[in-house]
């Protein structure tokens, strides 16, 4: 099969590779659409992966040999743990993640456990589906946050993630919801609940000071580098008495169920800003590190 390999740093390689062979609890899934997280940049070009060689990509959907048509959840959890018996799987401590601990998506073809499978409606294109890892992690980024009484709410960020989480604080809850990219400027009207949603410490920092006194700071947004909070960012915490919550992953299967059942209301095709075909990733990819193709999310469709 044809597949996108990472061999190190800046070295990613389209190469003929054998056709992975299902263990007894997995299925060969034939991938029809991944899409490309900010992650998947930062793996190729900077952070680099836990071993090499990998294949890439963790945001899919597919067929199962059985013709069923499947999204799929990423992470692989344990299941022994303390968080896994209590089916908290995103906190599992020794988890498996497919596309970047193990082989995934940027291939015709990738061994996905059967537990892992979300059979998907109909109505839902495979495109839509690559989305619905993102839209999850939204999700449960929204629902750690206490949304009772909440009328105005706050996303420093505006990429994907950060639209996503807006589009479901509107289907959710009635509240006013600011989102605030680079170069916006901050309104004077506090939030009751404010999302960082960009990974960076000036997107933190403007997260706290539009935050209301005793309001909440959910963070999400994954950081590239290493940060560091100084004293005065750390007083306005103490000093407004916000509640700092984290965000990981999504917790399956409740988000996932969540967001199919809200797939209408979310609008997942108005979240794809460009498609490409397998052979054109090395583009796609060189495209999104000089975000030459602006904003949405850059979906690999498969023949």
């Amino acid at each position: 099969m044809k597949a996108w390999v990472l061999h190190g740093i800046g070295d990613l390689r389209f190469e003929d590779v054998p056709v992975p062979e299902p263990q007894d609890d997995e299925v060969i899934v034939k991938v029809k659409a991944a899409g490309i997280c900010s992650s998947d940049i930062a793996r190729v070009y900077s952070s680099g992966a836990y071993h090499y060689p990998i294949i890439l990509g963790h945001e899919f959907s597919g067929i199962a040999p059985d013709g069923t048509r499947v999204g799929v959840f990423p992470l692989l959890p344990c299941h022994i743990c303390g968080s896994c018996m209590a089916r908290q799987y995103e906190t599992c401590s020794s988890y498996g993640y497919l596309g970047s601990r193990q082989d995934g998506a940027f291939a015709e073809y990738v061994a996905v456990k059967k537990w892992n499978l979300v059979a998907l409606p109909d109505e839902m294109t495979f495109e839509q589906a690559a989305l619905l890892e993102p839209a999850a992690v939204a999700l449960h980024a929204v629902k750690r946050a206490g949304l009772g009484g909440v009328t105005s709410a706050g996303v420093i960020g505006d990429g994907v993630i950060g639209r996503l989480i807006a589009k479901w604080l509107s289907i959710l809850c009635d509240a006013d919801v600011s989102v605030l990219g680079r170069g916006s400027v901050t309104p004077n009207e506090k939030c009751d609940v404010c999302f960082e949603a960009a990974g960076s410490v000036d997107a933190l920092r403007r997260c706290v000071e539009l935050a209301k006194p005793n309001g909440q700071v959910v963070l999400v947004g994954n950081p590239g580098v290493d940060f560091v909070i100084d004293q005065m960012l750390h007083w306005q915490i103490l000093r407004k008495q916000l509640s700092v919550t984290g965000s990981w992953n999504s917790s399956y299967p409740e988000d996932w169920n969540e967001t199919l059942n809200n797939a209408g209301a979310l609008r997942l095709e108005g979240f794809i800003g460009v498609r490409y075909k397998l052979d054109e990733l090395g583009g796609a990819f060189e495209d999104m590190r000089g975000k030459g193709k602006g904003r949405g999310k850059a979906v690999v469709v498969f023949e």
